[in-house]
């Protein structure tokens, strides 16, 4: 055979095979992308309660499946392993015939998936249920609540988890809470109390105004909390359609301060009771004691100067959730140290509410009835978990982080407030001591 022809045939034997490789090549992507997309998978009838679908009401959020990230769109149906992130906005998940409304900064975990056995996890974060369906049980903590005719909200934070009851009874198996009840754990310790409205969020909040069943509070006393928040109602409907967005509005969007066992903001800190001189072993250096104020005149003009930091976040950029890049500034000073007039009496929340309305800087918090403080969840669309496991908001008054919550310190004349985000070691990356050591 000629020397041509031999090597055309060559050429066209390797042709085929390259051919070949790519095509095997192509079909495994599609398979696994497909597999991931659920393309292959058999559509849930309509009537189908059993099925486990979320579907993004506003903002960014992806769900994980098999190592594998994406960004939802739509409805997608879940299966067992999936974990749905919320960044920023919210998604209405059901459950079977239950509902559950996802915060920003909240993680939620199919852990099964079986039509007559339901499971999910609330990892972290936020989630308003309107339950209806025996077969479902929602996982928070080291709890197992099996969901029957209930509406109530349910949080995850590092070291702590709360059930607020709104309407119907929440059993975890052990313990049961009822209508207008808060049954809150930290740790294993449990402790159950009238539900305060100003405990819940405004996302939760505004769920409330959603919900057409019959609760403990009424519409206007919901308002009344949103607006002494300075924050616009909205009617969050649990199974009510709305366009996507992908940028933030509000002080809806990521969520989340620092918990129980984070020294941050610290509602949920290990000592509920502001001392005036801390004498904490966890802390060498203690706050040293305030001098008297009972002379002075009650409204007294003073000031303070107060610093929003999140630099911390800079040098973790790759824990950081996806879409918040954007609310990280270059130097990340969010707010610099500003000098601000306030009144004999007012607190560092109080300092701090002001000046992020006036600069026009997003705040999101809730009030704690455990601790009888005000927790800040997040702050220029910064929460806890946003950057990490470990991450939240702190604050600091000349240098001393308080273990209690910021609306219990009580200002003086020349505080110089420091608020700052940590991201890992619980705050020893910002300066405060080790309180888990």
């Amino acid at each position: 055979m000629p020397q041509r022809g031999k090597k055309m045939k060559k050429k066209t034997i390797y042709n085929i095979i390259m051919f070949a490789v790519i095509a095997a090549i192509a079909a495994a992507a599609i398979l696994l992308v497909g597999r991931h997309q659920g393309w292959f998978d058999k559509p849930a009838p309509a009537d189908d309660t059993a099925a486990i679908t979320v579907t993004v009401r506003k903002g960014l959020s992806n769900f994980t499946r098999s190592g594998i990230a994406s960004e939802l769109s739509g409805e997608t149906t879940l299966r067992q392993g999936d974990v749905v992130s919320v960044t920023s906005g919210y998604v209405s998940t059901r459950v079977g015939g239950c509902h559950l409304l996802l915060s920003p900064g909240s993680k939620l975990e199919i852990t099964s998936a079986e039509p007559t056995d339901l499971q999910v996890r609330l990892v972290t974060g936020e989630a308003f249920c309107q339950a209806s369906d025996a077969n479902v049980t929602l996982l928070y903590g080291a709890h197992a609540a099996k969901l029957q005719s209930a509406v109530f909200v349910c949080t995850v934070r590092t070291g702590s988890e709360t059930v607020y009851v709104l309407g119907g009874s929440v059993s975890d198996g052990v313990n049961t809470f009822s209508t207008g009840k808060a049954g809150s754990y930290v740790g294993q310790e449990l402790s159950v109390q009238a539900l305060d409205l100003r405990a819940l969020s405004s996302f939760a909040l505004e769920c409330v105004l959603g919900c057409e069943e019959e609760m403990y509070c009424t519409a206007d006393e919901v308002k009344a909390v949103l607006t002494s928040r300075k924050v616009v109602p909205e009617v969050i409907k649990p199974t009510e359609e709305k366009p996507d967005s992908t940028s933030p509005s509000g002080g809806k969007d990521p969520s989340n301060g620092s918990g129980s066992d984070t020294p941050a903001n610290s509602d949920t800190a290990t000592d509920p009771n502001p001392p005036s001189n801390s004498n904490d072993p966890s802390q060498p250096d203690s706050k040293p004691s305030k001098p008297d104020d009972s002379t002075k005149p009650t409204g007294t003009k003073m000031s303070c100067t107060i610093e929003i930091r999140c630099d911390t976040i800079l040098n973790n950029m790759k824990d950081l959730e996806k879409g918040l890049d954007e609310f990280v500034p270059s130097d990340g000073t969010i707010l610099p140290t500003t000098t601000v007039t306030f009144t004999q009496g007012e607190s560092v929340f109080d300092v701090l509410k002001r000046i992020c309305d006036e600069y026009g800087i997003q705040i999101e918090y809730t009030w704690t009835t455990k601790y009888g403080s005000t927790y800040i969840e997040g702050i220029n669309y910064l929460y806890e978990f946003s950057c990490g496991q470990q991450s939240g908001w702190m604050y600091k008054v000349n240098g001393w982080f308080p273990n209690y919550g910021c609306s219990k310190y009580i200002l003086d004349d020349g505080d110089e407030i420091v608020w700052c985000y940590t991201c890992k070691g619980l705050g020893t990356d910002v300066g405060a001591p080790d309180f888990m050591g």
